[in-house]
Formats: C-alpha cells, sequence, structure tokens
C-alpha cells in the first residue's frame, strides 16, 4: 500500500498544479474559512454547540467520535509517513515524471499527509449528526460541507487527492461502524455500575495514548479522557438538559465559548511554560493533562455553570 502511494504521487501532484490554477482572490479567502469546519478548534466549535445547546445524546456522540477517529488517523498518517505536498522529498519523483513546476501552499500543515484527518473527520462528525438529526436540508448541508473541506485540503496545497480519497473511504468505514455499534454500546453502558463507567472513560484513552505516545494522541485522548469523567460525572450529579428556549440556548453557546476558550488560552500559557522546561516525554504528559482538564471542563463544569445560573434546566 506504501508503495502505491508513492507511486502516484506524481499523478497527486498534477492534480494539485491544476486546481493551484483555479487560484483567485475570493476562493484563497474563501477555503481557509471552509477547512476551519474540519479542523481541531473548529470540531471544539461544534461539538460543544451541539452538547450544550442542542441535543445532550448527540454531542456526546459526535465528541467520541472526532477524538478516537482522531487517534486512527494519528496511527495512520505514522503507519504510511508521506509527507506533505511541498516536501523536498518528492524532488526526484517529480523530476523523473517531468513536472518541473512546484505548487504553493497556502497554509503550513505538519506532515505526514496521507490521510486527510480534516477529511475524515468531517464525515464522521457531519455525517453522524445528519443521520442523527434526519432533516434533508441538514443532511444536504452536510453533504455539501464534506465536500468542501476535502476540496479546501487540495486547494490549500497541504493534502494530495489520494490523501481526501483515503479520509473519505475511512471516514465512511467508521461512521458505519459508529451507526451500528453506538446502541449496542449505550445499552452496555446503561447496565454498568458508575465505578465501571468512570474506568472505562479514564482507561480507554490512556491506553490508546500508550499504544501511540504522539503530541496528536496527548491532545486527543487527553480531551476524550477529560470529557469521559466529565459526561459520567454530569449523568450521575446533574442531568442537564441542552433543551430550552432559544434566547437561552444563544446565550449558553456564548457563555460556554468564552469560557472554554479562556480555560484553553490560559491552560495553554500555564502548560506551555512548563513544556519549555521538561524534556519530550513530560511535556506530552503534560498535554494530556492540560487537554483532560479543557475535556473536563466541557463536559461538566460549563453544563453544571448553566444549570446554576439557570440558563439551562435538569432533566427529570
Amino acid at each position: 500500500m506504501s508503495d502505491f502511494l508513492w507511486s502516484i504521487i506524481p499523478w497527486g501532484y498534477l492534480v494539485l498544479l491544476n486546481i493551484e490554477a483555479m487560484h483567485n482572490g475570493f476562493m484563497d479567502g474563501f477555503f481557509p474559512i471552509i477547512t476551519m469546519f474540519g479542523d481541531e478548534m473548529g470540531i471544539i466549535v461544534i461539538m460543544s454547540m451541539v452538547y450544550w445547546c442542542v441535543n445532550k445524546r448527540v454531542g456526546q456522540t459526535i465528541t467520541f467520535a472526532y477524538l478516537y477517529t482522531a487517534a486512527l488517523a494519528t496511527w495512520i498518517k505514522e503507519l504510511f509517513g508521506i509527507p506533505r505536498p511541498d516536501d523536498q522529498a518528492f524532488e526526484n519523483i517529480l523530476n523523473k515524471s517531468g513536472i518541473s513546476k512546484r505548487i504553493s501552499p497556502l497554509i503550513y500543515a505538519r506532515p505526514p499527509s496521507f490521510l486527510s484527518l480534516h477529511t475524515q473527520g468531517a464525515v464522521v462528525v457531519w455525517g453522524y449528526m445528519a443521520y442523527a438529526f434526519k432533516k434533508t436540508w441538514f443532511t444536504i448541508l452536510a453533504v455539501i460541507l464534506i465536500t468542501l473541506i476535502a476540496f479546501s485540503r487540495m486547494y490549500l496545497g497541504v493534502h494530495f487527492p489520494q490523501d481526501v480519497i483515503g479520509g473519505l473511504i475511512v471516514g465512511i468505514v467508521y461512521l458505519i461502524v459508529l451507526i451500528w455499534a453506538e446502541p449496542y454500546v449505550r445499552d452496555w453502558l446503561s447496565k454498568q455500575s458508575n465505578v465501571w463507567r468512570y474506568a472505562l472513560a479514564i482507561l480507554i484513552p490512556l491506553v490508546v495514548w500508550i499504544l501511540n505516545p504522539v503530541e496528536a494522541n496527548a491532545t486527543s485522548m487527553g480531551a476524550a479522557l477529560g470529557m469521559g469523567v466529565g459526561f459520567v460525572l454530569e449523568g450521575q450529579t446533574l442531568g442537564y438538559s441542552a433543551s430550552g428556549e432559544i434566547w437561552r440556548r444563544v446565550l449558553r453557546g456564548a457563555i460556554g465559548l468564552v469560557l472554554i476558550f479562556a480555560i484553553f488560552f490560559g491552560l495553554d500559557m500555564l502548560f506551555g511554560f512548563f513544556d519549555e522546561s521538561m524534556g519530550e516525554t513530560m511535556a506530552l504528559v503534560w498535554r494530556l493533562i492540560r487537554y483532560a482538564l479543557l475535556g473536563f471542563a466541557g463536559g461538566f463544569v460549563t453544563p453544571w455553570f448553566f444549570v446554576k445560573t439557570r440558563l439551562a434546566h435538569q432533566e427529570p
């Protein structure tokens, strides 16, 4: 598979050159915005808004779905180790193929390239919401967004078409498995004690991270750990409801995002200081803890605040 991916680099590069020929001022500003709907920060906003303001259950599902699909994508990226399209590693391949022109990416993205997490994550998150909400207009919107996010990665020059195709395939398979497995998993969890739920919320992310202790996994699994513990504690003590009047939902979303980003940047400054003074391993541990705290804030602290300030009510 790796040899095949390397063999089609010239084809993928020619596709990118043809896409680059389409560049203009409007699209150069449009696609960096579109790609944000599939990146880490954009997904954090989407997950939070759904969990706080629309549907708690769907918000919980897309949170775990995205974080674990991100861990899967990280593993696949490292398995194949294909550099980004602008990497010097392709010089010989491109020269032998008679390709003399080089692309100029519009943004910077760290390697590896295959596969596109933005595309894979967009399929999982937007695809699941389309399935859960069962609204024709939303399904159409989800398909359009997934398509635009996938194309944006090529337009911006940070992914080959094979990266995007790979992200689409893995994302669709992951989504099908998620939709099939979710009711069985929820039914099984409902029969477990809170002790077991806390244990699973902590141990599963830690095991996934230990198996692949890299920065990206420290981020996703740290968030999964914090969110998991937060969700269990919320269900045990709060029974938070995402329903309510429109003005309450809007206010929850606005206040919640302010709180989360304040915590995010505050922890980033605090733990960033420690990162600089520690070794690589400790820096990863601090990152895991930082995102665990952020996840816990989103999963429990913010809903607790909404209930205490009467911006949300508790379910019977």
